[in-house]
């Protein structure tokens, strides 16, 4: 009957014990990142199934395993290479290695199992050791203080039976924390307020690093200002190709950690001219012997007059004294709040009943500039900590996006890049348009021809044949006019089939919305819906949106072995936002299907936009945007 109060100190020690290993497996994950090693970044999760199997059966909580299934082995292409992202490999062993990075590094699992190993230590420990704190603090309680056993017994005999008598209570407490952070997602205030410290932290996390990267960007700057010394001018090349591997690389964190888009801005590669009648090839005044050099020339004269190549200069030498100031603040203060304040502070109390440990006595430079805390260390510190990393992580967000948009000014293109894009695009697309054009009018042609055209010539050669022998034998002649109705029939089937997928009747009847709604009544897997649109937009893009959904709907069926499908319709920000997410195995890819690339096709004509996120093992989700104005 008391056995959950006796041994609920005991289990509650064991679970601190285990938190312990927050320290080392953070170490690990730090190591394995660093040096590439995924098998000491991914060794954490061993101690916490041990701890999750722990926690749930004595905290009474439910804490199934969260992670994402690993990828699955990958497949070659048909020509025996192994692809990943624009990258081309002849085993499957980098293919693996990198998957297996962005299985780990992109779960949603990982982020909130690091959440958990930096806040446990100050929050979760001491309702795990609380227990046994209070079982140890009343048996130590008279030897502390003997001489006067009628008041010190009843007070050592209540301390310990509080240990016991609430030990349960605050295993569940425990339990239920840990389950917020080590468990599946689930919807809940406690869980988003957790999310957004947990996003606070990250984003302080990354305004370090971004701080600690402006080493490699002033490094980077002051190698390409002394490239363009003369007698160094040989190596501006090497220095300006390293130089714009960085500024990418850096466009693509931004965009990864703030969601800011910054676009290459460098022109397109430049073109050998034609070779002389001596074979040399000119550049300028000069002449080359091979196309080696020639080309060699060209590129280094492009990008000295490229303006992006003095806008990234410029950036390299900016950023550093900008992302430095930028962190600072939101740094200092997290690191010195929670690492310094509350970690010590936590720490300091629940060793001092077993060792004499002072608590802020060996901390004088951070009781330096606050000497509130050398007056009321206890009292005031915890408070000053959580309130302090707080708001250095809320900090953290918006200065992580400031960063992102100062970079986006310098490292974005500039105005007649985009100008000189746009005229590239517009190009490009009418081409696309005008062959979807013809390639639909050849469609029409061929359906009208080897369908309706050729029913239609079988029965007029009926109707003539019934006419010969309407005299001469009536039977035959009624029997042959049977025949020419079905004939007739199928003929009108086949008509309206093909107006059908010209423009759907019920398209250019009721609409965007009822027309999906056909299309997920005429799908072989159960579709779920969600329309919010208070209008219908112009018909050309009504049409683009359902053949393109339509045409979704297919591949779906036919290649994502999926058991469901969900699509979410609405007009946001002058857009037509359509979201088509089904549980298939995942991997769908626009460069490896003609049905994403003509669907690409097609959105262009009207600066429309396809995204697929498609994970190995799924879910895919493919999001059309269509810029569209809605009528009443």
């Amino acid at each position: 009957m008391f056995g959950r109060q006796l041994w609920a100190p005991l289990r509650g020690l064991v679970l601190f014990g285990l938190g312990l290993a927050a320290v080392p497996m953070l170490a690990a994950i730090g190591l394995g990142t660093l040096f590439g090693i995924q098998t000491l970044a991914q060794w954490y999760r061993v101690p916490l199934h041990a701890y999750r199997a722990l926690a749930g059966r004595w905290c009474g909580v439910d804490l199934p395993v969260p992670y994402q299934p690993p990828p699955p082995p990958p497949e070659p292409e048909p020509d025996g290479w192994y692809r990943y992202k624009n990258r081309l490999h002849p085993t499957p062993k980098k293919l693996s290695y990198e998957r297996r990075w962005d299985w780990l590094l992109k779960d949603p699992a990982t982020s909130r199992d690091l959440l958990w190993m930096l806040l446990n230590p100050g929050v979760g420990s001491v309702t795990a050791l609380l227990p046994v704190t209070l079982v140890v603090v009343g048996a130590a309680f008279p030897w502390y203080w003997p001489g006067h056993a009628a008041l010190t017994l009843p007070i050592a005999v209540a301390t310990a039976a509080a240990g016991f008598g609430f030990g349960p209570a605050l295993l569940r407490l425990h339990g239920r924390w840990t389950g917020h952070l080590l468990s599946p997602a689930t919807d809940s205030g406690t869980r988003r307020a957790l999310i957004q410290v947990g996003r606070g932290g990250l984003a302080t996390w990354r305004l370090a690093l971004t701080a600690g990267l402006a080493v490699a960007e002033l490094a980077a700057a002051l190698l390409h200002v002394l490239a363009l010394v003369p007698i160094l001018l040989w190596a501006w090349p090497t220095v300006l190709a390293a130089g714009r591997h960085l500024t990418s690389w850096r466009r693509q964190q931004i965009q990864e950690w703030t969601g800011i888009r910054i676009d290459l801005p460098y022109g397109p590669e430049p073109a050998l001219p034609p070779p002389r009648p001596d074979g040399t090839h000119r550049i300028g005044r000069t002449l080359y012997r091979t196309p080696e050099a020639a080309l060699r020339s060209l590129r280094l004269r492009q990008h000295a007059r490229d303006p992006a190549t003095w806008r990234d200069l410029l950036w390299l030498l900016l950023d550093p004294v900008v992302a430095v100031l930028l962190a600072a603040l939101p740094v200092v203060v997290t690191a010195y709040c929670f690492f310094g304040l509350i970690w010590s502070w936590a720490w300091a109390s629940l060793l001092r009943p077993f060792v004499d440990f002072p608590t802020f006595d060996g901390w004088s430079s951070l009781t330096h500039g606050l000497p509130v805390l050398g007056d009321h260390p206890v009292a005031v510190a915890p408070l000053i900590g959580v309130a302090g990393t707080l708001t250095g992580s809320l900090l953290a967000l918006p200065l992580l996006r400031l960063h992102g948009l100062w970079s986006r000014c310098l490292l974005g293109p500039a105005k007649s890049a985009l100008l000189g894009r746009r005229v590239v695009q517009l190009t490009e697309t009418r081409t696309e348009a005008q062959e979807t054009l013809s390639s639909e009018l050849r469609r029409i042609e061929r359906d009208l021809h080897d369908g309706a055209q050729a029913q239609w010539v079988a029965m007029g050669m009926k109707l003539g044949t019934i006419e010969a022998l309407v005299e001469r034998d009536p039977a035959a002649a009624k029997m042959m006019l049977g025949s020419a109705r079905e004939a007739s029939a199928q003929a009108l089937i086949g008509l309206r089939q093909l107006i059908r997928g010209i423009n759907p009747p019920v398209l250019a009847e009721r609409g965007i919305a009822d027309a999906i709604r056909g299309l997920a009544l005429d799908s072989p897997l159960p579709v779920g819906l969600r329309i919010e649109l208070p209008g219908r937009p112009e018909r050309p893009v009504e049409s683009a949106a359902y053949f393109a959904v339509s045409e979704l709907l297919t591949n779906v069926s036919r290649h994502a072995e999926a058991g469901r499908v969900h699509i979410d319709v609405r007009h946001i920000a002058q857009q037509l936002r359509i979201e088509v997410t089904d549980n298939g195995t995942g991997g769908a890819d626009p460069a490896r299907g003609s049905g994403l690339r003509g669907i690409q096709r097609r959105l262009a004509t009207f600066d429309g936009s396809l995204a697929v996120h498609s994970p190995p093992g799924g879910p895919t989700t493919v999001t059309l945007e269509i810029p569209c104005v809605l009528s009443s």
